[in-house]
């Protein structure tokens, strides 16, 4: 059998994808949401901060895509829209 090394298990942090799986909400990390808002990764960043939507699992941090949603729309002024 194996030997599964605790020290590197726990330096992997956990494993995101079991933690999410069969959940209602969308979660995304900061890198993924930064190329799906196609923004900025810092600027992205600074936006769920705003918005409230991190959250931290151990070292590793998720973002609840439907608070990040809410605070866009609410946030969202027609004069930062241009018409096409």
């Amino acid at each position: 059998m194996f030997k599964v090394d605790k020290k590197k298990l726990l330096a992997k942090g956990p494993d995101l994808e079991e933690f999410l799986v069969g959940r209602k909400k969308h979660y995304t990390t900061y890198g993924l949401g930064a190329s799906m808002y196609s923004m900025n990764y810092y600027s992205f960043v600074k936006l769920c901060k705003q918005a409230g939507a991190n959250i931290q699992v151990k070292k590793n941090v998720v973002i609840d895509l439907d608070i990040l949603d809410a605070y866009i729309a609410e946030n969202l002024e027609e004069g930062d829209v241009e018409n096409e």
